[in-house]
C-alpha cells in the first residue's frame, strides 16, 4: 500500500510538471528572516545586509567584520522553518556559511484501507547548506555567488542535489543612491526522489515451482528546481536626526509563476529603531476583491516589522527582529530572529 501511494505521488508530480506550482524544492523560495520577510522579499537590491545572502549573493560584500543571524518562522499548517547564516570580510571578499530547514513535525500515515491513520508516524523535511562569496569590485559594482547542497526527505525517500545562485549590484550613485540589483537563483539540474518507499517484493505465482519474490523498484518521475531571474532596486531617502527611509522593488520571473513585483518600506530611525512594510504581489492593489486568476495564483499579501538595535542596553551589538507575511487564504506567517555583529 506505501507503494501505491508513492506511485501515486509521482504521477501527481509528473501530470503537474510545466504547470503553475510545478517546481520542487519550494523551500528556496520561502522569504528568508524576518526583516526580509517585512519587506515583502525586496532584498534584491539591498547591500550591507547579511539578510541579502538569499536573494543575491552580491549583498553581502560591503558587510564589514563578523555578522551571524538566526531566525524561527511559524510557517503554514504547523511547520516550523528555521535559519541561520554567518559572514566574515576578508581582504579578498565576504565569505558566508548557512542553513535553512522546512521542518514538518511528525505526521501520521493513512492509506486507502486505514484512512484514518494507521499509527504510524513520518515526517518530510528539506534541508539547504549554502556557502556563498560576495566581492565589491569597483565602488559602485558588486558580484557575488552561493553554492547549495540540497536534501529533501519524505518518510523513506529523499532526494539531494547542488544548486546555484548568482548575482550583481549596481550602485548609480544617482537619485538617493539607486541601487540595482538582479540575481538568478535556484538553478541546477532536476531532482528525483529514491528510497526504500519506492521499492517492493511482487511474487510471481502461487506454485511451488515459480522463482523467489522479485525485488522491484518504481523510478520517480524527475522534477525541476524553482529557478527565477530577480531583478531589483532600492533607493535611499535621509530623514531628519540621523534616520533614513529606504524604499525597494523586486520584479521576480520564477519558472512555474506569473510574473509579479514586491515593494517594500523600511525606516531606520538612527539605527535603534527599524520599521518595515511591503506588499507580496503589487498587483492585488489593483483590484478591490481579485480572483485568483486575476493574481495569477499568487496569494501574497501584506507583510510587516520591527527590530530593536540592544547596543544601549547590552553594550553588544545585537539586533531582535519581528516581522510577518499575510496569505489570501491561509494565516499570516510570524518570523522572530536575532542579528549579532563583531
Amino acid at each position: 500500500m506505501k507503494l501505491r501511494n508513492s506511485i501515486i505521488i509521482f504521477y501527481t508530480i509528473s501530470f503537474l510538471i510545466g504547470g503553475q506550482g510545478s517546481a520542487g524544492a519550494k523551500f528556496l523560495q520561502i522569504n528568508s528572516f524576518p526583516r526580509a520577510a517585512g519587506l515583502g522579499g525586496t532584498m534584491v537590491a539591498r547591500s550591507g545586509l547579511l539578510e541579502a545572502v538569499h536573494y543575491n549573493p552580491a549583498g553581502i560584500a560591503t558587510l564589514t567584520g563578523f555578522n551571524a543571524i538566526a531566525s524561527h518562522s511559524e510557517y503554514f499548517v504547523d511547520m516550523g522553518y528555521e535559519q541561520f547564516s554567518a559572514a566574515y570580510r576578508t581582504s579578498f571578499g565576504t565569505i558566508a556559511v548557512g542553513l535553512v530547514g522546512l521542518f514538518s513535525g511528525e505526521m501520521e500515515e493513512t492509506t486507502e484501507t486505514e484512512p484514518l491513520g494507521t499509527g504510524r508516524m513520518f515526517t518530510a523535511n528539506d534541508y539547504a547548506i549554502h556557502m556563498s562569496f560576495g566581492r565589491k569590485f569597483t565602488d559602485k559594482f558588486s558580484g557575488g555567488w552561493t553554492a547549495k547542497y540540497v536534501i529533501q526527505t519524505i518518510d523513506k525517500l529523499s532526494a539531494t542535489n547542488v544548486v546555484f545562485d548568482i548575482g550583481a549590484l549596481y550602485n548609480t550613485g544617482l537619485i538617493n543612491n539607486l541601487v540595482i540589483g538582479f540575481a538568478l537563483r535556484n538553478f541546477g539540474k532536476d531532482m528525483r526522489y529514491t528510497g526504500e518507499n519506492l521499492q517492493n517484493q511482487v511474487k510471481l505465482g502461487e506454485s511451488d515451482f515459480e522463482e523467489e519474490d522479485v525485488k522491484i523498484e518504481v523510478v520517480s518521475e524527475d522534477y525541476q528546481l524553482p529557478i527565477s531571474f530577480e531583478l531589483g532596486f532600492s533607493m535611499d531617502f535621509a530623514l531628519p536626526m540621523g534616520s533614513k527611509l529606504t524604499t525597494s522593488l523586486a520584479i521576480r520571473n520564477i519558472v512555474d509563476q506569473a510574473e509579479f513585483s514586491s515593494a517594500g518600506l523600511e525606516l531606520n530611525i538612527k539605527d535603534f529603531i527599524i520599521l518595515t512594510a511591503g506588499h507580496g504581489n503589487l498587483k492585488a492593489l489593483g483590484f478591490n476583491d481579485p480572483s485568483d486568476t486575476q493574481l495569477d495564483g499568487n496569494m501574497r499579501g501584506f507583510s510587516g516589522g520591527f527590530g530593536v538595535n540592544l547596543l544601549p542596553v547590552f553594550r553588544q551589538k545585537t539586533k531582535l527582529f519581528y516581522g510577518f507575511e499575510d496569505h489570501r487564504y491561509l494565516e499570516p506567517i510570524h518570523s522572530v530572529g536575532v542579528q549579532f555583529q563583531l
